[in-house]
């Protein structure tokens, strides 16, 4: 009831919002600005021809030396850009949005062309294909508009992902990538070229994943998604890939955003530095703000206040030759989870209902990139940055009074200190031969501090156990090299070479990547690739400390622990029927190998660690254990045309592993099928249509997580953690499950701003999706413990309201 009325309360503050600012009509023209750059020597392009068509008449111009272009007075709404020059294929990018309160920037590339005649006819830029030119199969593009657009996504990155095929979406309190039937640990984030520590808020150690992600989707550059037989450049990772990339400032004058939503209060800066050099600034800051939803009775599955904050940046200076830039991310998070001062038993969807939690975390990244245009068609870049992070808890387990509920008593049970920092550098080159023939290598070195401290108590002794604790400085060394080349004019060949070097379990791996395309025709493509992909194990698994029933340490007994590796088969077959419209299969295999188990023959298997809020500590570990992942995915795709959207994904995969007994048994994430389906629409409102109503819906449904009946007699005997049954792990499953989305919003291009007002239904049918089964001391009944079948949120309206200026 206190969400329906949160509801009525936002919309009259929408209807509101509409009324202030529906009269403030006026500028009907922008600037279009933007670079153009070569495919594989990623060199600046010169005299570019750059066109505009809007009601007949056209609007061009020519790229500048440093690859610089600028339209100037063009019509509010969506447009075709075209690029032209000689010895190159021309390119349109369809539907650019042009809005009266940004200029609209592009960053754009060309492909030299075999046979200059031969290519005369200008092709639409595949909006899936990878940014990067070196990718064969499996991969997304995307850009900050496509993860604003998608209704459910909570302008999350990562829960946009979620919609591609392969990919599956199924825990609303988390963004957790899981991939194809893999872990989540096997996802690898790359920023700005660097590969950096999970950057969500609220983030548990060892994970990948968290309920907000600190990446706001509006400093998104061009980026891409990466679901298997990743090239060379890519390494320690055996899942998935998310590289994203931070568009520049506008370099051509001074803009601002500010939002206020459910998931906080942003500002936005950006504009030039020094205009005639082209410099620019980009600011972004974010603010909890949660509080005052929770007021208006808004349900976040917590009656705990999460505080967090976040912040990026970054600072272009080019210059002629190439140039350099800085860049930061950052956030801080916390939440206290708060039982003890309960009059009664409440409902919680975060926490240990029989404790007190205080949770805190950090992540900082700052670096700096310096590029440079060499001769002979090549460029070398190189990024250095420091990347740390921090997760901090404490827990004091609730004594009750059977007499009087209110009476309590708290025993401190848990004390953790996670630090971890690492120092990275990246150094590649671009090296183009002729349009056949290109490559890319580079070398990737990172050094680490450590400092981890994770104590517990056991609650049949009450003695302090200390199961991590450990100060290191271990380091990792890769390098790579990828050659691209081209057959013929419709075959191309990625071949490539990744090797590491990691301290972590003292090993050295070398892996080969090959795949090749084949442009069967204009419409058609077929390819295949084949990857060999390792993985090193979350840092803290290294130093966890054995320990025995009378809780005594004997060291670090998975120091040595190797890499998890996997052989990646890839086959993918695409049609595009039209500019804007695509269909996509593909079957894939996967055979992981030297994945830790444990010594003692058990089921336990790193492969169904990763998700959730709970860290690990296994006993003696081995690398004999193995996995199996095989499917197959179709995406049915029409980029926004015509004033409208909509993907269809789905996918049908099997997730299997086998353990240090010989079982073969299925995985965690073994759902067996997702199955996705979003359409969006827009409708042109008033003079000239410069205004905009918004509309959206996504439908979701997927298999349900495997998990284990609980051992209670080896939870009761341990003290200190849960214990599953051995033999029946991963026999039971949650029901299907499934969601439905809509999205609403109006886009109002006044005389020097843009408003939008949006409200997105999460959940609108309010579905008691299961999230998890949970063991715990009963309140109502001290001394005793209890199973619970725990639901994920029900319905969520995430509001927000936004100015562009």
């Amino acid at each position: 009831m206190k969400t329906k009325y949160a509801l009525f309360n936002l919309v009259v503050l929408t209807l509101a919002l509409f009324a202030s600012f529906s009269q403030t009509m006026g500028q009907s023209v922008q600037t279009v600005i933007g670079q153009v750059f070569d495919a594989d020597s990623k060199e600046p392009l010169e005299g570019v021809t750059v066109t505009i068509e809007v009601a007949g008449n056209v609007t061009g111009t020519i790229t500048d030396e440093s690859g610089y272009f600028e339209l100037n007075n063009i019509p509010i709404g969506r447009h075709n850009v075209k690029f032209e020059f000689v010895g190159y294929q021309p390119s349109t990018i369809s539907n650019v949005i042009v809005t009266s309160g940004k200029q609209s920037a592009l960053r754009v590339v060309l492909s030299e062309a075999e046979n200059v005649l031969l290519e005369a006819v200008v092709r639409a830029k595949d909006k899936a294909s990878s940014n990067n030119d070196l990718v064969t199969v499996s991969s997304r593009s995307f850009d900050a508009e496509e993860a604003e657009r998608y209704p459910g996504s909570r302008q999350d990155p990562a829960r946009m992902a979620q919609n591609f095929a392969g990919v599956q979406g199924t825990d609303d309190q988390r963004n957790d990538i899981v991939v194809r039937g893999n872990s989540p640990l096997g996802l690898l984030w790359r920023f700005e070229g660097i590969d950096i520590f999970n950057p969500n808020h609220f983030a548990i150690a060892g994970t990948t994943g968290g309920p907000i992600s600190m990446i706001n989707n509006k400093v998104i550059g061009n980026s891409d998604f990466l679901t298997g037989a990743f090239p060379a450049e890519y390494g320690n990772g055996v899942a998935g890939v998310f590289d994203l990339s931070m568009r520049n400032g506008n370099y051509n004058k001074p803009e601002y955003s500010a939002q206020f939503g459910l998931f906080g209060t942003e500002l936005l800066a950006e504009g030039p530095i020094n205009k005639e050099k082209r410099s620019s600034y980009l600011v972004n800051y974010r603010y909890a703000t949660f509080g005052i939803f929770q007021a208006l009775g808004i349900s976040l599955g917590t009656d705990a206040n999460p505080i967090y904050q976040d912040a990026s940046f970054k600072l272009n200076f080019p210059n002629k030759k190439g140039g350099f830039s800085l860049f930061g991310l950052g956030g801080m998070s916390s939440i206290d989870i708060v039982f003890s001062d309960d009059e009664a038993p409440t409902e919680e969807l975060y926490g240990l209902k029989d404790r007190d939690q205080y949770f805190r975390t950090s992540m900082g990244l700052l670096g700096a990139t310096y590029r440079r245009h060499l001769k002979g068609d090549a460029s070398w870049y190189t990024t250095v940055a420091f990347n740390a992070q921090e997760v901090r808890s404490k827990h004091n387990k609730i004594f009750r009074d059977p007499e009087e509920y209110t009476n309590v008593s708290l025993l401190p049970v848990l004390r953790m200190n996670f630090t971890q920092s690492k120092t990275s550098v990246h150094s590649f080159l671009n090296k183009k031969f002729n349009w056949r023939s290109s490559i890319k290598t580079g070398l990737m070195a990172d050094l680490y501090n450590i400092n981890f401290l994770d104590s517990t108590r056991n609650e049949r002794t009450f003695q302090w156990v200390e199961q991590v604790n450990a100060t290191d400085h271990p380091a990792m060394l890769r390098g790579y090299i990828n050659w691209k080349y081209k057959l013929s004019s419709t075959v191309t060949m990625q071949s490539g070479l990744h090797a590491i070097y990691t301290q972590f379990g003292d090993e050295f791996s070398l892996e080969p990547r090959i795949g090749f395309t084949w442009k069967r025709t204009p419409m058609e493509r077929w390819a295949f690739a084949y990857g060999n992909h390792s993985q090193a194990q979350p840092t803290y698994v290294y130093y966890a400390q054995f320990v025995d029933s009378i809780s005594k340490t004997f060291g670090m007994h998975n120091r040595n622990m190797g890499l998890t590796k996997s052989h990646h088969f890839v086959l993918s077959y695409e049609r595009t029927n039209s500019r804007n419209m695509r269909i996509r299969s593909e079957w894939y295999f996967q055979n992981l190998y030297n994945v830790p188990v444990e010594a003692r023959g058990t089921s336990f298997s790193l492969l169904n660690q990763g998700s959730g809020f709970v860290r690990f500590f296994p006993d003696v570990l081995e690398n004999t254990g193995t996995g199996i992942n095989y499917g197959t995915e179709i995406t049915v795709e029409k980029f926004f045309s015509n004033r409208f959207f909509y993907l269809f994904t789905a996918s049908l995969f099997d997730s299997e592993y086998t353990g240090s007994d010989g079982e073969q048994r299925e995985t965690d994430f073994n759902g067996n099928y997702i199955v996705n389906a979003l359409l969006g629409y827009e409708l042109p409102l008033g003079e000239g249509g410069k205004n905009s109503l918004i509309l959206g819906t996504k439908f979701t449904r997927g298999g349900g997580r495997r998990y284990s009946p609980i051992d209670t007699a080896a939870t009761i005997a341990d003290g200190a953690n849960v214990i599953f049954s051995n033999e029946l792990r991963n026999t039971l499953q949650f029901k299907d499950y499934m969601r439905w989305d809509l999205k609403f919003g109006y886009k109002i291009n006044g005389k020097k701003a843009t408003h939008e007002i949006s409200l997105d239904l999460v959940n609108v049918l309010n579905i008691q999706n299961v999230l998890t089964i949970s063991y715990f001391d009963d309140p109502e009944n001290p001394g005793n413990k209890i199973f619970a079948e725990e639901c994920q949120l029900g319905f969520l309206p995430v509001f927000y309201y936004k100015i562009d200026f």
